[in-house]
């Protein structure tokens, strides 16, 4: 045999060397271009359970406490019914072309506010396509079905970043299931999140920037590190703000718990910051736009930060508890017990116990401490709870708990340092009322079952391999379906316990679907507005129902529209973020709404039989009526004679009406305050009066107003801050609920003025409250008549609405101003048909343009602020990711060319 056939190989060797360089190659693909151990095999797998283990665990814990879909009770509490399905419901409307706007402007509510900061705000994540899937009279399912899809996306993703991390021992990929579904099902989720669906956003974003920090570790996946940063700031930058500080926690922790270079450390730290640039980058465009809007958005007053006690907050961390104003800290029984064990796991390198024990104390402490919570919420202040973070806690506490496992189950004495830490979480909760006594001996049960199934473990594993694995198969199982029962359970409690703190919305039933009908048929946009009226169903019911009004809720409710609305009379909740709609024919007129729904609770003969209606004690049944009240307004766009000064604002708001009208119709009578026996009141120096409530409940009314007004004209009362009844003598009680700094009562008519002329308004506080001077005004509807006659003459003879543009054609050789009915926030531009592009103004609030007398039509278009300079800094750190991802490439290239020379 010669040299050369001894080196020569057969040919089997030659086939098994062409399928090894085809494996390196798909290796090397797989680690540089396309990471698929993240979508396929045991890792999908266990992010697949996950997320079945949360979705079942939610949907049984509302199936068994009886809410919507599963039940009766109705889910639309609070924000949810209120503001995130009529959100919903519009968003609905814009995806199947109905929406009365475009993405730029909703022209339903606040009389055409900006849409895109709402839609990037609350919408953005692409889970909100699911609403399109289903009817629009079901939109309260599709929000369900979408809240449940967001937890148990969390859920996968948490389990997907904890089966990437390493593990010893069998059934990875289970008990990563099982650890991600804890997370799903944690106690921010259910409690808080599950009526904010925005904020689910963050719960998925957490475990994506821990993903994208091991990759900043460890060298690998610079583009999808980066697409992780920028799908979560997109989606939802608000809750993306606390997962992005909790990811940076993380980082922190990894760099101080291993041995690492300090160079390497520095590299390691400034990819991860990389990645979070090019990441909120390219996110820029949303994340510009809610920024200008929030801006722009009316201010609330701070509420005062109290931190919770040592009983609430470790009750939170428990099963079966709800409170508010806490934070809601429940990862389940079993994810909290394992984390508990990682101070004391001699198994776990003594650096990694220590920054993990340090770093979760932290950022506990953070949310408890007042500088440190400004902080969290970049020195705003949030119209809510303070601790809206808590699920970054949730998420740390699990990954301790998976790390500590990590390692092998826990030495006896690791596990007891863990029991006598929950118990006495246990014992320090145990008297707290708000919770749940049969929860806390299902936590210790859940304890004392663990501990013998422990030891049973132990036990098998002496017995064979094969039996062991058996046994930890059996109990994983055992564990899942525990922990699922306890997450259910715990959502069924929450459940009750929420519906009874807050209120709900009837966003389904006779009432919402009769008011629908009536505003979609009496609809006629831009001819002239139809406001669906008060009482209101939610805070935005022209998105829910249709039409177009000033009700509009919302974090980015501009300062524009609420000032001006409350210098009108208008009313409010939500501490100024949620403007009423107001039943005033003035301002009507001026906002061009010609059409508006009143609805009305009245009794109706029973349909039940006699016998049994006599047996169970009742005699009718409520239902609402629906009633349409169809007036003559001004157009939408109207032209005012020119001034030599600028019209401003006063003290009054029926003048403040007048001013904005053009023409006076109110009379402002004298009045006098009297005692329910007639004697005479003294008001404040400032003229108005302070109105004390009964300290014993009757239906008598302590205060009177006297005033004398032209007989027949229409009789209002301002009382922003009254919260009672005021009564016209003769005429039916009129409720307002107006609190200083909480909500404002808008205007209200009172009746009509009697044939002698003499007003006597009696009033029956129910707060200590306050009627300003000047509060009563008749109205002549006559030279209201008049008003909105000449506007109609001298006003647009055409308007055309088309998205986010308005069109009109002016009367001949006008000049003045040409005011628009729609609030003057930030982004209008506006041209007249002559060439001039003059700038937009404001008229007493609303958006105007200064006429030349030549122009015969008038052109104004909307576009959202931020949203320029936020397509060109994406398209910046798209040039930038680009270049840096290309350059590293020929640098690596460049350095294995070097190493490994061709011959």
């Amino acid at each position: 045999m010669t040299t050369q056939e001894v080196h020569q190989p057969p040919a089997t060797v030659s086939a098994y060397r062409q399928v090894g360089d085809g494996l390196t190659f798909w290796t090397r693909l797989r680690g540089r271009a396309l990471p698929w151990a993240l979508v396929a095999g045991p890792r999908l797998q266990a992010a697949f359970m996950a997320g079945l283990l949360a979705a079942v665990g939610l949907c049984a814990g509302d199936a068994v406490a009886g809410f919507f879909p599963f039940g009766a009770s109705t889910r639309s509490v609070s924000d949810l019914g209120n503001q995130y399905i009529p959100f919903y419901a519009y968003y609905w409307d814009v995806l199947h072309g109905h929406a009365r706007g475009d993405l730029f402007v909703n022209w339903a509510s606040g009389f055409g506010s900006s849409y895109l900061p709402d839609a990037f705000y609350y919408l953005a994540s692409p889970f909100s396509f699911l609403v399109a899937l289903f009817p629009r009279a079901q939109i309260d399912l599709a929000v369900y079905v979408l809240t449940v899809a967001k937890i148990a996306t969390a859920a996968a993703v948490m389990a997907l970043y904890l089966r990437c991390l390493s593990f010893r021992g069998p059934l990875r990929s289970g008990r990563a299931a099982v650890f991600g579904a804890a997370y799903g099902l944690c106690g921010w989720s259910v409690t808080d999140a599950a009526y904010n669906p925005m904020w689910l956003d963050g719960l998925i974003a957490f475990p994506l920037l821990c993903l994208a920090v091991e990759w900043a570790l460890a060298r690998r996946h610079p583009v999808l590190g980066t697409l992780c940063v920028a799908f979560t700031w997109a989606c939802n930058f608000y809750t993306a703000h606390f997962a992005t500080i909790g990811a940076a926690v993380l980082l922190l922790i990894r760099l101080a718990s291993e041995y690492r270079p300090l160079r390497d450390r520095l590299h390691a730290t400034g990819r991860a910051l990389l990645y979070g640039g090019l990441g909120v980058g390219l996110a820029a465009p949303i994340v510009l736009v809610v920024f200008s809007a929030a801006r722009d958005a009316w201010p609330v007053d701070p509420r005062p930060f109290i931190p919770v006690d040592v009983g609430p907050l470790l009750g939170r961390l428990l099963p079966g508890s709800y409170q508010f104003s806490s934070p809601a800290l429940f990862v389940g029984t079993f994810a909290l017990f394992a984390a508990l064990t990682l101070p004391f796991n001699p198994a776990v390198p003594l650096r990694v116990r220590v920054a993990w024990t340090v770093a979760v104390t932290l950022v506990l402490g953070s949310m408890l401490w007042e500088p440190t919570v400004h902080l969290w919420y970049a020195f705003t202040n949030p119209n809510g709870s303070y601790y809206r973070q808590a699920f970054v806690l949730c998420g740390l506490l699990v990954i301790a708990g998976w790390k500590s496992f990590s390692y092998g189950v826990p030495r006896p004495y690791a596990l007891a340092g863990a029991a006598a830490l929950l118990g006495a979480a246990v014992w320090a909760t145990s008297r707290w009322e708000h919770m749940s006594p049969h929860m806390i001996q299902w936590t210790a049960v859940t304890v004392a079952a663990g501990a013998v199934l422990y030891r049973t473990l132990t036990l098998v594993r002496s017995r064979g391999p094969r039996l062991h694995r058996g046994a930890a198969v059996a109990l994983l199982a055992l564990l899942a379906t525990v922990q699922t029962v306890e997450a259910a359970a715990n959502v069924a409690l929450v459940d009750t316990r929420r519906a009874d703190v807050l209120d709900d919305y009837p966003t389904r039933g006779p009432w919402p679907e009769s008011l629908r009908a009536v505003v979609v048929s009496a609809d006629r946009w831009p001819a002239y507005r139809t406001d669906p009226g008060e009482p209101r169903i939610t805070a935005n019911d022209p998105q829910f129902l249709g039409g177009e009004g000033a009700e509009y809720y919302s974090s980015l409710t501009s300062t524009a529209l609420v000032d001006t609305l409350a210098h009108l009379g208008f009313g409010w909740t939500s501490r100024g973020r949620a403007p009423k709609s107001m039943d005033n024919p003035v301002t009507d007129a001026v906002f061009a709404i010609g059409a508006r729904a009143h609805s009305r609770q009245v009794i109706a003969p029973s349909t039940l039989p006699m016998g049994l209606r006599r047996a169970e004690g009742i005699v009718a049944e409520p239902r609402t009526e629906v009633t349409l009240t169809v007036r003559s307004t001004a157009p939408l766009v109207t032209v005012r004679p020119p001034s030599p000064r600028t019209p401003r604002y006063g003290d009054s708001p029926f003048r403040n009406q007048e001013l904005l009208l053009g023409a006076q119709v109110y009379d402002l009578p004298a009045t006098t305050y009297l005692r329910k026996d007639g004697t005479p009141l003294p008001g404040n120096p400032d003229g108005s009066l302070q109105t004390i409530p009964d300290p014993v409940r009757t239906p008598s009314y302590p205060y009177i107003l006297r005033a004398t007004c032209r007989p027949g004209d229409e009789v209002y009362l301002h009382a922003p801050e009254f919260t009672g009844v005021a009564t016209l003598a003769g005429r039916d009680p009129v409720s307002f609920t107006g609190v200083a700094g909480q909500s404002r009562a808008s205007i209200q008519k009172l009746g009509t003025v009697p044939g002698t002329g003499r007003l006597k308004i009696k009033l029956r506080p129910h707060l200590v409250s306050r009627v300003p001077s000047q509060a009563l005004a008749c109205l002549d509807t006559t030279r209201l008549t008049e008003a909105v006659r000449h506007l109609r003459a001298t006003g647009a003879t055409r308007v055309h609405v088309t998205g986010h543009t308005v069109r009109a054609t002016l009367p001949p050789a006008a000049t003045g101003t040409a005011v628009l009915a729609v609030p003057a926030i930030t982004g209008w531009t506006c041209s007249l048909n002559t060439g001039e592009r003059p700038s937009a103004r404001r008229y007493l609030g609303l958006l105007a343009v200064p006429l030349n007398g030549r122009a015969t039509s008038l052109t104004c278009s909307f576009a959202p602020p931020g949203l320029n300079l936020g397509l060109l800094i994406t398209g910046a750190s798209l040039l930038a990711g680009s270049a840096l991802y290309a350059g590293r490439r020929l640098l690596l290239r460049w350095r294995r060319t070097r190493a490994f020379p061709s011959p």
